[in-house]
């Protein structure tokens, strides 16, 4: 469902660099060069040649010495991609891994997951913190990572996915070096932390197109007899992903003597499961490694998911789901997540993704009202809470929740139209993308200063403007506080004097023309508004009327409409007989604040006893890179968006007399993103909360 590392990952045992020296990784030693100074004493080894195992039918267990007790997990993915940086660039430093580290055994945390392989430094300070706290260490489930290069068939990916995980291996063991390279992690890795990994979790969300094609490619795959791992009976992609666990037991038995748990990373678009209500590309093809003969797997098999409460349609849709309740009601989540381990019932079942997240724009609806989107950071920790408490209840192994950060490199399909360049993402943050606000922990930046755009002597004092990260600005210096009986009316002219409509709604007519106009109705609510002709409402589902050009138009007393999204379309279930209404997602409808209520995260609006604050994200200004002034100017005719670069945002106001219509305002374009703080939103003390309820 998402996109975790647009980076290539992995080279190979033998790795030429350009201008570098040949690196053997399998011997992690490069000529001349030393380990860093106190790694020698950072060799933590596994004591026990199975760690870890996956025996038991409900938890992966450890060994304690003695024993294998059972090990119920209560982790979180940590990815890498900071603000200003893609995920290749790998940017995160020792200071903040070990401040993460310490934090995320305070919440009560006792596994993260990683994708693919991180720099050294990450190994280094995750066996410092271990070291540190032997009585409650984090254990770790580490990534192997499968290459994206179009949609690529399995096969044609074998010799990379061996060589990176050949690297995995020898990384967690402290017996690898890797020259500079772009987009991957590299260095001298002498840190082994191999005691405290408890398991591998290889693979991504492969599509289904990529399963489809594999199996057309090699018909004559259909079983595999290794010397760890056993597939009696699959398809050509579950050979191959049979392979690839052997390739991995194997290099790490014979070069370092020890085995643990394995797993292949799925989703409910790959489940195993009967979806009759499902009619799309989202139930075409099906991995299930439930079949594995795991006797001759020393740590056993256990199944991984990434599972939503949103997403594929049929976790939606499914009678069997929704039917599941829980106190707060609907629970079609939990439905899912107990249909699953039925199928598997005899092996752990890891929820290895989890979450929801705290954007304005939502982008799938689900019937327990845990929305791709939509939601307050407050609301995010009550929905991160219950889905915590679902894994307990649908007697899965445990999970890890999504994720540690906000990642502002992220796409979601929802704005991918309304956001371009995709290659500048991490210099701003889009505060209407699901995929960019799963974190715990958010990136702030202080707007800059406000720029005072006119003066009134009327019912307007002033209006200022700012830019942020996240939002445009807009302060309102009014004589005296907007009543309840006043309309508040702000008309946005976002990139050409000659473009727009020039009246306002409700038909006021102006001397400037405008893109937007938001109306807001004192403490009652605020709704944004676009002119017909740059309306993108079904955009992305290629369903939107011939009136929308996805470029502003010189109009004149043309319809205003509400700034809506299209989140999916009419589905009808696999024999016709149920159908699915499309689902719209009001995007315009926006949050108003008094002075005296409790702040939110969506609030757009706040009211003060002297005028009005305003903020609003910018892909509803359909501003698609603040950083370069930039916005939709589209040819419908042509493959792809356009954009141009605005002139500025021009701003009318219109409350009580006079009309006041401000200079455009021009900010400072930026090539990085700005200066960050890190916060922690409402929801990770609210998991610390919930931790402390589930067992050990």
């Amino acid at each position: 469902m998402r996109n975790f590392l647009k980076v290539t990952l992995g080279l190979g045992t033998a790795v030429l660099i350009s201008g570098c020296q040949i690196v053997d990784a399998t011997l992690g030693n490069l000529a001349g060069i030393a380990p860093p100074p106190d790694t020698a004493l950072l060799q933590f080894p596994a004591t026990h040649p199975v760690p870890f195992h996956a025996k038991h039918p409900t938890y992966l267990q450890r060994w304690d010495g003695k024993q294998y007790v059972d090990f119920y997990l209560k982790g979180v993915n940590l990815g890498v991609g900071t603000p200003g940086h893609q995920a290749g660039d790998l940017a995160v430093t020792r200071e903040q891994y070990a401040r993460w580290f310490k934090r995320m055994g305070e919440v009560g945390f006792n596994n993260l997951r990683i994708y693919t392989l991180h720099p050294p430094h990450f190994y280094e300070e995750l066996a410092r913190y271990n070291q540190a706290h032997p009585e409650r260490p984090l254990y770790l489930f580490h990534g192997v990572w499968i290459e994206e290069d179009g949609h690529r068939e399995l096969y044609q990916t074998t010799a990379e996915f061996e060589r990176n995980i050949r690297e995995a291996v020898d990384a967690v063991h402290g017996r690898l070096t890797l020259s500079s390279r772009s987009g991957r992690a590299y260095g001298t890795y002498r840190a082994n932390i191999s005691r405290w990994v408890a398991g591998w979790i290889m693979g991504r969300e492969i599509s289904p197109q990529e399963i489809l094609d594999t199996d057309a490619a090699h018909p004559e795959q259909t079983h595999f007899k290794g010397d760890y791992v056993h597939l009696p009976q699959g398809t050509p992609s579950e050979v191959w992903l049979a392979q690839r666990m052997e390739s991995l037991l194997a290099y790490e038995q014979k070069q370092y003597q020890v085995t643990r748990p394995v797993s292949m990373s799925s989703w409910p678009t790959l489940d195993p499961l009967s979806h009759p209500t499902e009619n799309s590309s989202e139930d075409v093809a099906a991995i299930d490694l439930a079949q594995l003969d795991t006797s001759r797997m020393p740590g056993g098999y256990f199944a991984s998911f990434h599972a939503y409460p949103y997403y594929p349609d049929f976790i939606n849709d499914d009678p069997v789901y929704r039917g599941a309740r829980d106190a707060q009601g609907i629970n079609n989540y939990l439905g899912y997540l107990r249909a699953l381990k039925a199928h598997y019932a005899d092996m752990p079942l890891v929820i290895a993704e989890y979450g929801a997240p705290s954007s304005w724009g939502n982008a799938h609806y689900s019937p327990s009202g845990i929305h791709h989107g939509g939601h307050s950071e407050v609301a995010q920790g009550e929905h991160n809470v219950r889905m915590t408490r679902d894994l307990h209840l649908a007697n899965t192994a445990g999970g890890m929740v999504f994720a540690w950060m906000d990642e502002w490199w992220k796409r979601t399909w929802i704005v991918d139209e309304l956001a371009l360049p995709r290659e500048h993402f991490s210099r701003w943050h889009n505060l209407m993308s699901p995929e960019e606000n799963f974190g715990l922990i958010a990136f702030d930046d202080a707007p800059k200063p406000y720029q005072t755009l006119q003066t009134g002597s009327g019912r307007v004092r002033a209006v200022q403007a700012s830019v942020s990260a996240g939002f445009l600005h807009v302060r309102l210096q009014l004589s005296s506080a907007l009543s309840a009986q006043e309309t508040l009316v702000l008309g946005f002219d976002t990139y050409r004097d000659d473009l727009g409509e020039l009246h306002l709604p409700g038909g006021l007519a102006t001397s400037r023309r405008h893109e937007f106009a938001l109306v807001v109705q004192a403490a009652a609510q605020a709704q944004l508004y676009v002119t017909q002709a740059y309306d993108t409402y079904g955009i992305w589902h290629n369903s939107s009327g011939p009136m929308q050009q996805f470029q502003s138009t010189a109009t004149q007393g043309a319809p205003w409409v509400p700034v809506r999204w299209q989140n999916s379309q009419v589905r009808v279930s696999k024999d016709g007989s149920q159908q699915f209404p499309l689902d719209i997602f009001p995007a315009g409808e926006l949050r108003v604040r008094a002075e005296n209520q409790s702040p939110s995260s969506l609030d757009a609006v706040v009211l003060q006893p002297g005028g009005v604050d305003i903020r609003i994200p910018w892909t509803l200004l359909q501003v698609t890179d603040p950083s370069e002034l930039r916005v939709l100017h589209d040819n419908r005719s042509t493959p792809g968006r356009e954009t141009l670069i605005s002139e500025g945002i021009g701003l009318t106001v219109a409350v009580g007399d006079p009309l006041i219509t401000t200079p455009r305002y021009r900010w400072q374009p930026w090539q990085q993103a700005p200066t960050t703080s890190e916060r922690e939103k409402p929801t990770l003390e609210a998991l610390r909360q919930v931790m402390q309820t589930l067992p050990n």
